[in-house]
């Protein structure tokens, strides 16, 4: 399973991504505000440089028509945008729409443009001009995540912890979809959202999830351990006293 952080915070995608364990990463227009961004496409060109791996970028708006012309502009921000566009009636006409047009990645005023080696890779295989991939994001049925991906949708995101705080159990939802996928022969992705805890991504890479996005905190915490820090300070100790012998 691959892991993805779900957060519009600069500090916290450096650092996860110097692990080099990150292998994507999903905004929203929470995070954006949360982060205090004013120049969105400023931003999210330094996360794309910084990862170099497929960034989510969310519309802001309800309207089909508006949901297009924000998704294309996106797209031509970085060849690693990914239009998130949210599964509702005017989202799938969206998606059917993007996922059928081509738009170039100019990635004009990006900082980094002069010799950046990740627009030379893209340009080297004739991928700047491409049809934008789809996220199709706030998916709380598998029968959404069937039309989505209908629509065109390359990844779908099923909101497990938001399922959980109805009452509902949101792991099952993973299974659905992945079952679906599984019999479909479909290739889409499923990105697990909303995950609240460590539990939750064990859980639902074991129910077929291709991605979990998480928070940078869940994700430091899949690495902590308190016999890990003992055994780590015992080795370090018992390395210490038999310098001195």
């Amino acid at each position: 399973m691959e892991f993805y952080l779900d957060t519009a915070y600069l500090h916290e995608i450096q650092e996860i991504a110097s692990w080099g364990v990150l292998r994507g990463v999903t905004t929203n227009p929470t995070h954006v505000a949360k982060a205090g961004i004013r120049n969105l496409r400023a931003h999210i060109q330094e996360i794309c440089w910084t990862v170099d791996a497929p960034i989510s970028v969310e519309v802001v708006t309800i309207d089909a028509d508006e949901m297009v012309t924000q998704g294309l502009n996106f797209a031509t921000w970085s060849p690693h945008i990914v239009v998130k566009l949210p599964t509702v009636p005017a989202g799938l006409k969206a998606m059917t729409r993007i996922t059928r047009t081509t738009a170039t990645a100019s990635c004009e005023d990006c900082a980094h443009f002069e010799g950046c080696p990740i627009r030379a890779r893209f340009a080297s295989h004739n991928e700047l001009t491409r049809t934008p991939e789809v996220n199709a994001t706030l998916i709380f049925t598998a029968n959404q995540a069937m039309l989505a991906l209908a629509a065109g949708a390359s990844y779908v995101s099923p909101f497990v912890g938001r399922l959980d705080a109805i009452g509902e159990d949101g792991i099952p939802l993973i299974a659905d979809i992945a079952q679906i996928l599984r019999v479909q022969q479909d290739t889409g992705k499923i990105i697990a959202a909303a995950l609240r805890h460590p539990i939750h991504v064990t859980a639902v890479a074991k129910a077929g999830a291709h991605i979990a996005t998480i928070s940078y905190d869940i994700l430091r915490q899949l690495i902590q351990h308190p016999l890990t820090d003992q055994g780590l300070s015992s080795f370090m100790a018992d390395y210490e006293r038999s310098r001195k012998q």
